[in-house]
């Protein structure tokens, strides 16, 4: 059954959630930790995992296919609903962001959970093309129309200051090349990367914030059907279309269909973007998704593969 590896998955969050509200927890504590974990331990698990992951081309070109076409055709019909989803250009680029990015804490616990080692391999292949495509794509959102002044800095800027596409980029030369790590180093990466997925999923928890949503209410239904719908249905039909390997594209599928992740929320701060919406974007999206992950699951094991 699905669902049950996911289980323990779900409880770490609730957790994580329940700590947060207990007079021994705050938030600068927690903020803290996810930094700590944004910066070092899930680095030092993607480099661990993708140094020995062996690279096929064609996995690679069919994760670019793949995510490209869901992505490009995604974001023309966001654009040509644009007007009919918000007015303003802080609320659409939160909306937007909203539903193309994905919490990784919640999809690499899942994804070693259902598939293993194997698993963490091909999502590492995915991050590789899929972080620094978002990254753009989000601060080009959110920035659209702005006078945020120079836009090409603002998007260099993002990708490459942002530790996983650096982790990635790292682990990419060390397995492409089949680079001999020194044993300590190895050894030294897989204890830096034990923490990475139990702190991640519990600073998830923590970060879930119940506020009123007001006006904003047409907004997160918005977001919530182009994440954890729309999108992941795209990318579906595209990895038929590229006639993805089953495993990739049980992989991919995960990782699409996916909350948003707290990261989005740092980003809509720093640019401008809608705080309050993009904080209830996630909190809602992270709540769903409890539901809707094992739903894809076992509708791509019945229909797709």
């Amino acid at each position: 059954m699905i669902m049950e590896p996911l289980i323990p998955i779900f409880c770490i969050i609730v957790l994580g959630f329940a700590v947060s509200r207990t007079p021994v927890s705050s938030r600068s504590v927690w903020e803290g930790l996810e930094r700590l974990n944004y910066y070092l331990f899930f680095p030092a698990l993607l480099i661990s995992r993708l140094s020995a992951t062996r690279f096929e081309a064609p996995k690679l070109l069919d994760v670019g296919l793949s995510l490209g076409l869901a992505l490009l055709v995604f974001t023309l019909l966001f654009i040509g609903l644009h007007r009919f989803i918000a007015e303003r250009r802080e609320s659409l680029g939160s909306v937007y962001q909203g539903a193309i990015r994905f919490n990784t804490y919640i999809g690499l616990a899942c994804i070693e959970a259902l598939y293993g080692d194997n698993g963490l391999g091909l999502a590492a292949l995915c991050l590789l093309v899929y972080i620094p495509i978002v990254n753009v794509l989000s601060v080009i959102a959110i920035t659209v129309r702005g006078r945020d002044g120079n836009r090409i800095t603002l998007v260099t800027g993002s990708v490459l200051t942002n530790p996983l596409v650096l982790a990635c980029l790292i682990g990419t030369v060390l397995g492409l090349y089949e680079v001999n790590v020194p044993e300590i180093v190895l050894e030294l990466l897989d204890v830096l990367s034990q923490p990475a997925l139990p702190l991640g999923l519990l600073a998830v928890g923590a970060g879930i914030r119940f506020m009123a949503f007001g006006r904003q209410s047409w907004q997160l239904i918005v977001a919530l059907l182009g994440k954890l719908l729309v999108f992941p249905a795209l990318v579906a039909v595209a990895t038929q279309l590229f006639t993805v390997s089953s495993d990739l594209a049980a992989v991919l599928l995960l990782l699409t269909c996916l909350p948003a992740p707290p990261s989005a929320y740092i980003l809509a701060r720093q640019l401008g973007g809608d705080v309050s919406l993009m904080a209830n974007i996630i909190t809602l999206q992270t709540v769903v998704a409890f539901f809707t992950i094992p739903v894809w699951l076992n509708a791509g094991n019945r229909l797709l593969w």
